[in-house]
């Protein structure tokens, strides 16, 4: 496959303690929640970028924010973008994941929050995990300033 632009960079935002929410998240997500995840962000993600919110992947979320959506285990986002993958696992547990995330300059996409959707259901709870993610960027903002 050929790739005529360089690949985004993915970051973890750190809070002022130098926690990283997405990535102590993700730790504890179930190995294929985690796997699923690992594979979507990797070939997914750092390859299209800003351009996922055009994509059943993404949606934009207004002022700067943006969600990355995932349903798919990892052997099914490998091959959705074309590679081949050995790990096609037979039972498979819902996976329903939306990672919150803005750009942090050119070709830097940064991971704010996430969140597990099919354990937390309901748009009450999606409207908590949005503010949270806005909190999170404004923060992010105001330091890089």
């Amino acid at each position: 496959m050929n790739h005529l632009s360089e690949e985004w960079r993915i970051e973890f935002y750190a809070d002022e303690h130098g926690r990283e929410p997405v990535r102590e998240w993700m730790e504890d997500l179930s190995t294929q929640k985690r796997m699923a995840l690992e594979a979507a962000i990797s070939v997914v993600l750092a390859e299209r970028g800003l351009d996922v919110v055009d994509t059943e992947y993404g949606k934009a979320l207004g002022q700067g924010l943006n969600e990355f959506r995932l349903r798919w285990t990892a052997a099914e986002v490998r091959s959705k973008a074309g590679r081949v993958s050995d790990d096609a696992s037979a039972k498979s547990e819902k996976i329903l994941l939306r990672v919150f995330f803005c750009t942090a300059g050119r070709k830097i996409i940064l991971l704010l929050h996430g969140y597990d959707k099919a354990q937390h259901n309901g748009t009450r709870r999606q409207q908590q995990e949005i503010q949270h993610a806005r909190r999170l960027l404004r923060e992010s903002r105001t330091r890089n300033r």
